[in-house]
């Protein structure tokens, strides 16, 4: 038996108030969900990120990332 891996894509959305929002994209699916806004201080972004980062490869799926600017 093989272990399907699932591509996991977190989404970065910039936007124009200088806040962030941090949500996953499922590709096969189309689903997103949004996982929370952050504030300005790039930190609090990057801890966020690799949180997610490790969790996704622990569990053995694949990672894509996306970020845009919302204007």
């Amino acid at each position: 038996m093989t272990v399907k891996r699932l591509e996991c894509r977190i989404v970065i959305t910039h936007r124009a108030d200088r806040r962030t929002d941090v949500g996953m994209y499922d590709p096969i699916t189309g689903r997103y969900e949004p996982l929370g806004t952050h504030g300005p201080a790039r930190r609090e972004v990057d801890r966020v990120v690799r949180d997610l980062k490790a969790s996704i490869e622990r569990a053995g799926h694949l990672l894509t990332f996306c970020e845009r600017t919302v204007r």
